[in-house]
């Protein structure tokens, strides 16, 4: 039992580590394919929030799947305020393979975030595991 609790840091640390290296997943999505795209186009669609008339936003993307180029439009629509993408911009999706017209962008930015946030709590775990060991 105390070795278990001396090993106890080891393994978390190791735990983040290995929780940094996990790609991010699309739940929505069965069979993920990877691919760049580009943005050529905006649909707009009315919303109605608290009795007034506001527009959401929904990027249009052209990309390239194992079956020929696709224009389709994201369906997950935004707030005019949350929308940052202008016609030109390059992203990278990730469409289903069985489904090639359905496809979520990319945020590489979150992954980013987590992969950096796990692997400096792993390291810095480690790190004071490793310099308490020696100095005790």
């Amino acid at each position: 039992m105390i070795l278990f609790l001396k090993l106890l840091p080891v393994l978390i640390g190791i735990s983040c580590i290995i929780i940094g290296w996990i790609p991010e997943c699309h739940r929505t999505i069965r069979n993920p394919e990877f691919t760049k795209g580009e943005i050529v186009g905006t649909v707009t669609q009315k919303i109605f929030q608290k009795h007034s008339e506001a527009f959401s936003f929904a990027p249009v993307v052209r990309y390239h799947t194992a079956q020929g180029e696709r224009e389709s439009t994201a369906r997950n629509f935004v707030p005019e305020w949350q929308y940052h993408y202008r016609t030109g911009d390059k992203i990278i999706i990730c469409y289903d393979k069985s489904n090639p017209q359905i496809f979520e962008i990319h945020n590489g930015s979150r992954y980013a975030f987590r992969k950096t946030l796990c692997m400096t709590a792993g390291i810095g775990i480690l790190t004071a595991c490793a310099v308490l060991w020696i100095q005790y």
